[in-house]
């Protein structure tokens, strides 16, 4: 599935270029003939006129094959610090480190209802939940994972669209080694028809 979307989105964005030499390869083909562009420009107007209409099919393609619906995550070492970078250090203080995380989900309820999160810790760690924060996930049995409930964060009985709305959670991670370098990392069970984006967070020390 992540293949498949960065294929798509390399397609879209060579898009300009295809749209250009196919419009000129169209206009040499047949020429819309209109009664008030003299002859000189007709050619200069067909290629401007088949660019229009491809980039409106390309649009078009575009809204159909990209989901309305997305969830976003973003992880933070600090509670209510969020600044979209792409990766986040978190340190620990002494045994323990707190892990903050932000979800915003966009779209339709019915596509999120069924979504889950898993959040895939590095070895020689534990997640361990907090009380204010439980009922949003659960954690495996060694500790080493957590499912996040995507239900959890929105009214189900809601019939209208989502608008990038949500919380933040945390829980603590506890290391069992003195030195600790590695990351959190987050994938969507069913991803088809809901985009998801996320970034990392590397526990360190």
């Amino acid at each position: 599935m992540a293949y498949l979307k960065k294929i798509l989105k390399l397609s879209f964005g060579l898009s300009p270029i295809a749209v250009v030499i196919s419009a000129y390869l169209l206009a040499g083909f047949y020429k819309f003939k209109i009664p008030f562009i003299d002859k000189g420009s007709l050619g200069e107007f067909n290629v401007a006129l088949y660019s229009a209409i491809l980039m409106l099919l390309v649009n078009l393609l575009q809204h159909l094959l990209t989901p309305s619906t997305s969830i976003e995550l973003e992880f933070s070492s600090q509670k209510g610090v969020y600044n979209n970078i792409d990766m986040i250090s978190c340190p620990f203080n002494s045994d323990i480190a707190t892990v903050y995380f932000f979800i915003k989900l966009t779209g339709n309820l019915k596509k999120l209802q069924d979504k889950k999160l898993k959040l895939l810790l590095p070895p020689d760690v534990t997640a361990q939940s907090l009380p204010d924060f439980s009922g949003f996930y659960s954690l495996d049995n060694d500790g080493s994972s957590l499912e996040v409930y995507m239900s959890k964060f929105f009214n189900n009985n809601r019939s209208t669209f989502l608008e990038k709305e949500g919380k933040e959670i945390a829980f603590n991670v506890i290391k069992s080694r003195e030195d600790i370098n590695g990351l959190i990392s987050s994938e969507l069970n069913k991803e088809r028809r809901v985009s998801f984006k996320a970034n990392k967070l590397r526990l360190t020390r």
